[in-house]
């Protein structure tokens, strides 16, 4: 049966932090949370720029900003150490912001930027807000991308592989970015279900839509005047960013189950209605996911929360 927004409850007294909601996909679900009476943390780059969107947000629920960069693990500690101060629980985490190709550059703790902000800054992010997800039997919701068939992690992949890929081809490693995060999502929901925890693990993909990682890939890529023409071109010819936040917010309803992913089917599932899909062989592995995990853990320095 196809699943319609109507069937997401009204959110009051529910709370979500919502990575990359100034604009795009992440806007769109805060937009409709607020609307259904929800509580949402934007965590943005710029907060300038998510209180412009935090200014089109209206309905009965409540938004604030702060500030995230996903690719700097100190401000995801900064992020964190904010909300655990202000939060005794958290309905949600919905690591919905994203990079995509562009020049080889690295983060400020000199791990490979596209790696480092899709995956390593939201697993980070969640270990941190554990605490919070865990008194509230919240959800983890991993925002992937069907880029995701084309990722190559394996059981053999290298700490190398994801912080510092020789030779470097942007579009594998995006791809790859978008594979972990299908595959740590799989595995998040297997481990939490083996030690008993609360907490629950969806993937979500949005199809193709049109969001700000086009024009900002054309961007750095360096053709500015390009950058206009994308956005018409964006939207003539792919679906809304309100259309592609239906999976997200499926994937927030507590009917669809832990492991589940969520997408649009149709035209190589390119865009339609969200429905439940078979995991990508890419992001189904067992022995894939866990030494993702593994070498994620010795990236970070630390043990993640199950």
């Amino acid at each position: 049966m196809s699943w319609h927004p109507r069937q997401l409850a009204q959110q009051i007294g529910r709370s979500f932090v919502i990575t990359g909601a100034n604009s795009g996909i992440g806007l769109e679900a805060a937009r409709d949370l607020v609307a259904r009476g929800g509580d949402v943390i934007l965590a943005v780059r710029d907060t300038r720029k998510g209180e412009q969107a935090r200014g089109t947000l209206t309905g009965q629920g409540t938004s604030s900003v702060l500030e995230l960069d996903l690719a700097d693990l100190d401000s995801v500690a900064a992020f964190a150490k904010t909300v655990l101060a202000e939060r005794t629980g958290l309905s949600a985490l919905v690591c919905n912001a994203g990079v995509m190709g562009g020049p080889f550059l690295l983060t400020a703790q000199g791990f490979e930027r596209q790696m480092a902000t899709n995956h390593l800054g939201h697993a980070a992010l969640v270990s941190a807000l554990w605490p919070l997800l865990h008194a509230a039997g919240g959800r983890v919701v991993m925002v992937s991308s069907i880029a995701a068939r084309g990722g190559r992690l394996s059981a053999g992949t290298t700490r190398q592989d994801l912080v510092e890929p020789a030779p470097y081809d942007g579009r594998l490693v995006y791809q790859n970015t978008k594979q972990a995060n299908l595959l740590f999502a799989q595995e998040l929901a297997r481990r939490a279900g083996r030690a008993g925890s609360p907490v629950s693990a969806v993937a979500a993909h949005p199809g193709v839509s049109a969001t700000n990682l086009f024009p900002r890939l054309v961007q750095e890529l360096g053709q500015p005047r390009l950058v206009g023409a994308s956005r018409v071109a964006m939207n003539l010819f792919l679906q809304s960013a309100q259309a592609g936040a239906l999976p997200t917010l499926r994937a927030l309803d507590h009917a669809t189950p832990s492991g589940a992913f969520v997408g649009p089917a149709r035209f190589g599932q390119v865009r339609g209605r969200p429905e439940l899909l078979d995991v990508y062989p890419t992001g189904k592995d067992p022995a894939a996911a866990a030494r993702l995990w593994e070498l994620t853990e010795d990236i970070l320095g630390y043990p993640l929360p199950v």
